[in-house]
């Protein structure tokens, strides 16, 4: 019966949140390869929590219920050691050790599946209506709660260590939360399997339901969750093939600057590029930035260019840059086509809005 209640209540806090982004898709532009971590990340949390409320009620044989919770910790052991990977590779692009939190945690979940599925390493009770597990194969447990112990420890210090790269303070702010209630509801976790008491399971199954209902509440208030994370963007610079610079904007400092402000090594690099724009791909090497990526839009007909100076380079700013590119020609085609002699650069002061419009996760204040 209380398994059925928080499956429940999860599922129609899940459900809300999903019909949600459905909705409001448009908002949520994710890299494919991170959409599918996600999806995952989802899947695997969902089936944990699924089966282990069922596996602890006694709606089916021992054998059942006990396949049912290995399974689970299976799922666990897949959606923490997503979560951890994510989140130490997205914090800590510019260190060297980068993986190793990821290898570690695959070498602890490694021995936890190796543990597993062992037919003795578990004892399995009923008292009244529940099945408890107790750990009859001690490694298992201690790998278990190594691996807890683990997983909260680093999420702390990748987040506190990390923090000062989030380009959105607020956002950052939230995923300190996020942390706060991941590392909760695993020490409940702990503390059941470690006691078998049904005091600390009800907890857990309460916090994963608050966990969960604040990363929906997170994904709705915040659509730039699976878009912006560490990355920044410093410059967006569009420059006519004469080399006259039309629009500029500092993302830093959140407003237009001039071409005096610009360093003299971008201007160089750019005057060359647009200098023969046939052949880009290689005059684009004459930017040197060593703390920098480069995305760079150009379009051959109107005689311009669009730059734009970030941390990291990926394909959400590169559609991102694209799209403007293409938005900017055809609001100031005909302005393009009839440069000559004295230019009104004041004319492109339409970039505004276009900047707004396609680069808003960005624009948040710190």
């Amino acid at each position: 019966m209380i398994a059925s209640i928080f499956i429940t209540v999860y599922f129609t806090i899940f459900s809300i949140g999903i019909i949600y982004i459905l909705f409001h898709r448009e908002d949520y532009k994710p890299e494919v390869d991170f959409f599918i971590v996600i999806m995952l990340y989802f899947v695997s949390e969902s089936i944990y929590f699924i089966l282990f409320n069922l596996s602890v009620e006694t709606f089916f044989d021992i054998n059942s219920a006990l396949i049912l919770w290995n399974i689970s910790i299976f799922a666990r052991i897949i959606s923490n050691g997503i979560w951890s990977a994510v989140h130490s590779t997205e914090l800590n692009k510019s260190s060297r050790v980068r993986f190793l939190p990821v290898m570690i945690s695959i070498l602890i979940g490694g021995i936890i599946l190796s543990l597993l599925f062992n037919p003795v390493s578990f004892l399995v009770t009923q008292t009244g209506f529940e099945f408890s597990y107790f750990f009859s194969n001690l490694p298992l447990l201690i790998s278990i709660v190594t691996f807890n112990v683990f997983i909260v420890v680093i999420s702390w210090i990748t987040q506190i260590k990390g923090y000062k790269d989030f380009n959105d303070r607020k956002l950052g702010n939230f995923y300190f939360f996020f942390v706060f209630l991941l590392s909760l509801k695993i020490l409940w976790y702990t503390l059941y399997i470690l006691t078998l008491n049904s005091f600390f399971k009800i907890l857990h199954q309460m916090f994963y339901i608050i966990f969960m209902g604040f990363v929906i509440f997170l994904a709705v208030k915040r659509p730039d969750l699976f878009v912006v994370f560490t990355n920044k963007i410093y410059d967006f610079i569009i420059f006519h093939k004469s080399g006259i610079l039309l629009y500029s904007f500092n993302f830093e400092k959140q407003s237009e600057i001039d071409e005096t402000l610009l360093k003299g090594s971008i201007l160089i690099g750019i005057n060359h590029i647009l200098a023969n724009l046939s052949n880009v791909e290689d005059q684009i090497t004459l930017i040197k930035m060593s703390d920098r990526a480069i995305v760079f839009n150009y379009n051959n007909q109107l005689g311009y260019a669009v730059l734009l100076i970030a941390k990291h380079k990926n394909k959400i700013l590169e559609n991102a840059v694209d799209n403007f590119t293409k938005k900017f020609a055809e609001i100031n085609k005909d302005n393009l086509k009839k440069l000559g002699g004295l230019i009104d650069v004041s004319t492109f002061k339409n970039a505004n809005d276009l900047i707004e419009e396609y680069f808003s996760h960005y624009l948040t204040g710190k």
